[in-house]
Formats: structure tokens, C-alpha cells, sequence
């Protein structure tokens, strides 16, 4: 009988133990200021990033000064610790880069300032024997930063419009001519079900860390989805390389107090103890009907503005896209007639053309159409030419201007492989091309 007693006692024991345990070593207690000083400086508000004070609505006035500060401190460090001058030493006005010199650079101030508040911390709060309830707060704004950044990322590929099918200027490009990101944004492209689904598993990740419970899991997840996108970024020379890896460090961490227990279980096949790392907040009853009214709000917000943007975005470059009059790749019957050797004249987007010449360069121009008087107006930088155009039947077309006339053919893009090939179930042999 007292066998069985202690039997039914000693989980409850274990679990009020892991609650309440003893005093951290030094050493895990200075990671933590390092690593909590650290996560709060990288999550603050910054172009490019989530945060979730940005995701809070009415909050960008209130983050820009905070931005400036920023970008003007990482510019002094550039010029005055770095020596840097030129470009590479100012923020430009655009840049869809995130690694950046000063990037780089902003993310080095961030380490330098979180060992210098870890070391001033330690010395005056060295009495201190643990953070467990601090600790708490810092994963569940951890969590929140990770989730609403998988959220916007995800469904940026649920709604595929971070990755498109590839347009007829890719599709005429020799693949020599591709960069390692040109490959991988083609490829991801190519197969919107494999698109989608990407975004459905950081989606599914995302989920998972907005609630206490499927925390260990939503980590477990999101580690493994940002894994794979920070090999891809390495490996394909995406210019997201920093963020994506704090990304998966801000999993690694949420993870990490599980590691032992996942140990337990999956390699040690013995029993564990429940987590209570999550549950040490808003233990009172108006505590907790506050803090889950705010979240709802919160989570519904984004959610709905995700959701929104992607069915407003999917409508505008799918169901309602824009075509230029003329759409089609065409290829030119007589390019003598070209003053540089025209080969194929590719007709996309009503703003823009592009023309690859008999050498297999190409060039880009913006276009105005006049379909009314069926002209086309053609122009690289202060140049422009007016063509007037005439289609006998849907499959030629007759330019006419600058004393010159083309002619062409339009190509038949369904005969390209990468667009007929399809899925199938059952192959008898491989078809690799």
C-alpha cells in the first residue's frame, strides 16, 4: 500500500518541484540577461522585420522615431568605428536587402549592447537566484514576434504571391543567365500546390505558439520550417540570411526548456514531467479574462488583415491581372529589320517589354499603349520609339515605325515543357530534362 502511495505521489512532487526548483546557476542566469536583452533589442520595431508592437494598430507613429534612432546610430558606428564612406555606409531610400553592411552592423550593436546590459544587470541584481516569471514574459513575447512573422510570410505563399509563376521574359531566358535566388524564386514558383504548402506549414507553426499548450510543438514546428528556409537562403544567396537565422534562434529558444523532456520520450524511452514554463502568469480570474479578451482582439486583427491582403493581392495578380494588349512572346520573322537584331519582342505586363536581340542579349523598355489608334510606344531611358501596330489574325503582328517594319509570330507557350508537363500519378520512367 505505501508503495503504491508514493507511487501516485511522486509525479505531483516532480511536477511541483520543476515549478518551483531551486535557484539558477550563474551561468544560466547571465545567458538569460544576455538572451532576453538581446531577443527585446532584435524584435523592437524595424523596417523589414514584424514586431509585435507593429502589429498593434495605431503604433507606427510611435515606432518611428525609435527607427531613426537606429538608423542613425548604425550609421556613426559605420563612419566612425568602421571608417566606412559611400553607399555602404547610409541607409538608401529603398533596398529589399536584409544583409545589408548595416545590417550587419546593427545586428553587432545589438550583441554589444546585450553583453553590456547582461554585465551592468549581473552586477545589480546579482542577489537575484532566478528569473522564472521574467522568463515567462520574454516567451510569450518571443512567441507572439515568431508567430505573427510566420503568419506574414505564410500567407504570402497560402495566397502565392510571394512566389508566381514565372513571367514570359523568365521563361525566354537562357538558365544560364539565372541567378541562385532567380532559381529558387522559379522554382518555388512553378508549383503553386508546393508554394501553398510551404506557407500552410510556417501558417501551422505560427498557430501553434499563440497558445500555452502547443507551444513545445509550435517550436518543434517553426524550427524545423525556418531550418529549412535558412539553408535556402544560405544556400540560394537569399539577402535574408540574418533574419531568417534569429528567426530560428527565436525557436531554438521557445524550444529549449523542452529538450530534456523530448529526450525522455524520444531517446531515452522513459516517462517525463509536464511543462509548466508557460503557466506561471495571469493566474487570478480577472487576470485571465483580460489577458484572453486582448489576445483574441489581437490575433483576430492580424489574422484578418493577413487573410484580407492575400485574397486582395490573389485578385490582383491572378483573377484581375493585368495583360499588355498585345500579350505573348513573339518571335520576330525578318529581325534585319530591327535596327539591333530583334529575335523575340515579349509582351507581359501593359508597362513594360522586353526584347531579346540575335546575340541573346536583352533589354528592357516601358511601354504606353494607344489601342484606340493601336500604337505602341516604346522607351528605354531618353529614348522612345512609336510603333503603330496591326493583328491580321491572333497569331501575327505587324509593327511599323522608325521607317522600320517587324513582323512577327506569336510563340505557342503552351508547347513549353515547364508549363505542359503537369503531375502524374504514375510515370514508367523517369523524365528528367
Amino acid at each position: 500500500m505505501a508503495s503504491t502511495a508514493q507511487a501516485r505521489i511522486a509525479p505531483a512532487l516532480s511536477t511541483e518541484f520543476y515549478v518551483a526548483r531551486a535557484e539558477w546557476s550563474l551561468l544560466q542566469r547571465i545567458g538569460f540577461r544576455f538572451v532576453s536583452a538581446y531577443l527585446i533589442l532584435y524584435t523592437m520595431p524595424a523596417p523589414g522585420r514584424s514586431s509585435l508592437i507593429a502589429a498593434i494598430p495605431g503604433t507606427l507613429f510611435m515606432t518611428r522615431p525609435y527607427v531613426k534612432m537606429w538608423r542613425a546610430m548604425v550609421e556613426w558606428v559605420a563612419a566612425h568605428v568602421f571608417h566606412l564612406t559611400g553607399s555602404v555606409a547610409v541607409y538608401p531610400q529603398v533596398n529589399g536587402s536584409g544583409d545589408s553592411t548595416l545590417d550587419y552592423i546593427q545586428v553587432l550593436c545589438y550583441a554589444v549592447l546585450a553583453a553590456v546590459a547582461a554585465l551592468v544587470w549581473s552586477i545589480l541584481d546579482r542577489k537575484r537566484t532566478e528569473y522564472r516569471r521574467l522568463n515567462a514574459w520574454l516567451r510569450i513575447w518571443v512567441r507572439y514576434t515568431l508567430a505573427f512573422t510566420l503568419f506574414s510570410y505564410g500567407f504570402a505563399k497560402v495566397f502565392p504571391l510571394q512566389f508566381q509563376p514565372a513571367p514570359l521574359t523568365r521563361l525566354m531566358e537562357p538558365f544560364h543567365d539565372f541567378s541562385p535566388m532567380g532559381v529558387l524564386w522559379t522554382f518555388m514558383g512553378a508549383s503553386m500546390a508546393y508554394t501553398i504548402f510551404a506557407g500552410a506549414s510556417e501558417v501551422l507553426g505560427g498557430v501553434l505558439l499563440l497558445f500555452p499548450r502547443t507551444t513545445s510543438l509550435g517550436a518543434l514546428v517553426s524550427g524545423a520550417v525556418m531550418l529549412n528556409v535558412v539553408m535556402l537562403n544560405f544556400c540560394y544567396d537569399v539577402p535574408v540570411k540574418l533574419y531568417s537565422a534569429n528567426l530560428l534562434l527565436m525557436a531554438v529558444f521557445l524550444a529549449a526548456p523542452d529538450l530534456g523532456r523530448l529526450a525522455n520520450v524520444f531517446l531515452w524511452n522513459r516517462p517525463t514531467r509536464p511543462s509548466k514554463v508557460d503557466s506561471l502568469l495571469f493566474r487570478t480570474r480577472p487576470w485571465k479574462i483580460v489577458s484572453i479578451a486582448a489576445k483574441t482582439l489581437l490575433i483576430g486583427f492580424t489574422l484578418f488583415n493577413h487573410v484580407k491582403g492575400g485574397i486582395n493581392g490573389y485578385k490582383t495578380f491572378y483573377t484581375n491581372a493585368q495583360r499588355s494588349p498585345l500579350y505573348g512572346i513573339w518571335e520576330v520573322s525578318n529581325p534585319e529589320a530591327s535596327a539591333d537584331g530583334w529575335k523575340y519582342v515579349i509582351l507581359d505586363r501593359p508597362q513594360g517589354a522586353s526584347i531579346r536581340t540575335t546575340d541573346d542579349s536583352q533589354r528592357f523598355y516601358t511601354t504606353t499603349y494607344d489601342e484606340k489608334n493601336q500604337r505602341l510606344t516604346m522607351r528605354q531611358g531618353n529614348f522612345s520609339t512609336v510603333f503603330s501596330y496591326a493583328r491580321p489574325d491572333l497569331f501575327h503582328l505587324t509593327l511599323q515605325g522608325d521607317g522600320r517594319s517587324i513582323n512577327l509570330h506569336k510563340v505557342d507557350t503552351s508547347k513549353f515543357l515547364l508549363l505542359n508537363r503537369g503531375f502524374h500519378w504514375i510515370n514508367e520512367r523517369p523524365f528528367n530534362r
